[in-house]
């Protein structure tokens, strides 16, 4: 058993040569006594067959050993075992990327605390809080503070051995953490920037409107009058540009979330003015991942079916789950959108209002990969059909 144990691969071998010594060193005294060789044999036989099953168990705990060795030395995330003592949790193990990622050595981590490497040391309460509930925890974000005394930000998991040690996991987050950051100052920069210079314009457009109502008070000549009239048209449609884009001016500036899509639809509708139509939301339980700005969405929807439906008594919102993702149909029984402008209308300059509405409804869907497109019959209605990607949308 001995031998099967610690040399596994030979252990059967070495257990048959004991069994035919055993044999060879009883038959000769069994005198024909067919109890004594039955006897014999089955004790062999015994033998070999013991020694198959502690070689296979064996072999097997080996292999299982070596792979989860192999696992834990070779993980890219830095990896360790950590026991609970009385003075506190310490390092019993831990592979090349987690001393790495502590700048210190795996020798040198074992026995330390795990709280000296933390930020704010009532993390890993809170950690081990959430293992000795719920068995694992996965993602817990926190701040870890190097052997040098530099900063390093951790997406921490892990999870609790049979023998009460906990297996934990850390997966280096700072360089992304900094992009984040740097991407989110320069959408700041660039939202502010955006915004000095529409209220410029917003000034200059209003001077020229007020420059054009003084030269119509001044000038009787039609011809004139008819060029005034053509300029006044223009800076109006820049003068509604610059208001909707003002709607739009934090697109993309604050990170999508879980949204119930009920709610935010009856948000919107007690937003709006909507003489004589009725908004009928059926999509109870519905959250979609998306952009904060969701609520434009449907704002637009619903008003460009009160805008330009002209005979629009209803809007009706209804969801259907596919085998690639979720459909949301917003539907309307106004005059429709005729074949040759359901593509146009989502193009940025189309319609009459610059084509804005459509056009960024369909940018904020796009962040988090949803997509529109009109398939409404026309004279029969409008049908804006949103497909929400497998993974954007759940049931609660």
């Amino acid at each position: 058993m001995l031998a099967a144990y610690w040399f596994p691969r030979r252990g059967t071998v070495f257990s048959l040569a004991l069994s035919i010594g055993y044999l060879v060193m009883t038959l000769p005294f069994a005198g024909g006594d067919t109890g004594l060789v039955v006897s014999a044999l089955s004790r062999a036989v015994v033998f070999v067959a013991i020694g198959a099953v502690v070689s296979l168990l064996s072999l097997r705990l080996r292999e299982q050993e070596e792979r989860y060795r192999g696992v834990f030395d070779n993980s890219e995330a830095g990896t360790f075992i950590v026991a609970a003592e009385e003075a506190g949790s310490r390092i019993e193990e831990a592979n090349y990327v987690g001393a790495t990622l502590l700048g210190s050595t795996t020798e040198g981590l074992i026995g330390e605390p795990v709280t000296g490497f933390l930020d704010d040391p009532g993390a890993w309460d809170e950690f081990r809080a959430g293992i000795h509930r719920n068995g694992v925890v996965y993602e817990y974000e926190t701040t870890l503070r190097r052997a040098d005394g530099a900063a390093v930000q951790v997406l921490a998991s892990g999870g609790r051995l049979p023998d009460g040690r906990v297996v934990l996991t850390l997966v280096d987050i700072t360089a992304r953490t900094n992009a984040e950051n740097a991407l989110r100052q320069t959408n700041a920069k660039l939202n502010m920037l955006g915004r000095l210079t529409r209220n410029d314009l917003a000034a200059a457009v209003s001077g020229l409107l007020e420059r054009i109502a003084r030269g119509m008070r001044q000038f009787d000549d039609p011809a004139v009058r008819r060029h005034l009239e053509s300029l006044e048209e223009d800076a109006r449609l820049v003068q509604r540009r610059t208001e909707i884009t003002r709607d739009y001016q934090d697109l993309g500036l604050q990170p999508p979330g879980w949204q119930p899509l009920q709610k935010v639809i009856r948000e919107v509708t007690s937003c709006l003015l909507l003489p004589g139509i009725s908004v009928r939301p059926w999509v109870e339980r519905l959250e979609v991942f998306a952009d904060p700005m969701l609520d434009r969405v449907f704002a637009n929807l619903i008003e460009n079916a009160a805008r330009h439906g002209k005979t629009v008594s209803s809007v009706v919102i209804t969801y259907r789950i596919l085998d690639d993702g979720l459909s949301i149909c917003v539907e309307d029984d106004g005059e429709g959108v005729p074949e040759t402008e359901k593509e146009r209308i989502f193009t940025y300059g189309v319609g009459i209002d610059g084509g804005l509405g459509l056009f960024l409804v369909r940018e904020i869907l796009s962040i988090t990969g949803m997509t529109i497109r009109e398939t409404g019959t026309p004279g029969k209605g409008a049908r804006f059909v949103i497909h929400v990607p497998p993974g954007g949308y759940r049931i609660i």
